[in-house]
């Protein structure tokens, strides 16, 4: 589950890099390696504390293909200091720093996520509930 879980973390969040920058077509095929990964009941808390829902999320995902195109340079995403910190059964909990660089200006957050078992995904888990925050600039 452990490898799962790290894997799913790096690799959805290429997936938003590569999406951001218009590296991926913005097709129904292309944008279903993030919806097909998102519970039914996803919710995330952003750093400014607003929730949102997966319904919601999936519709603004979906929109904002290839935003970094008019800055300067493609933004960057990254993953730093993941940690599968508690599993439980079919359920694990990952902590992480997540880093973008967007026109050279570089933030990153801290998020918690909690990660649950599904076979039919590409690392064979789902997103059930991710909260972040803001790391210190």
């Amino acid at each position: 589950m452990e490898e799962r879980c790290r894997d799913e973390v790096v690799q959805l969040h290429k997936f938003f890099e590569d999406w951001f920058n218009a590296a991926l077509p913005p097709t129904e095929d292309s944008f279903r390696r993030f919806e097909s990964v998102m519970a039914e009941r996803f919710l995330i808390i952003s750093p400014e504390g607003v929730l949102t829902e997966r319904d919601e999320l999936v519709d603004r995902l979906r929109q904002a293909h290839g935003i970094w195109r008019q800055n300067s340079r493609p933004g960057r995403i990254w993953i730093e200091n993941l940690q599968v910190r508690h599993t439980v059964g079919s359920q694990s909990m990952v902590l992480y720093e997540e880093w973008q660089e967007i026109d050279g200006v570089t933030r990153g957050r801290l998020s918690t996520a909690v990660l649950q078992r599904r076979e039919s995904t590409p690392n064979g888990v789902e997103w059930l509930h991710v909260h972040e925050v803001w790391l210190p600039d």
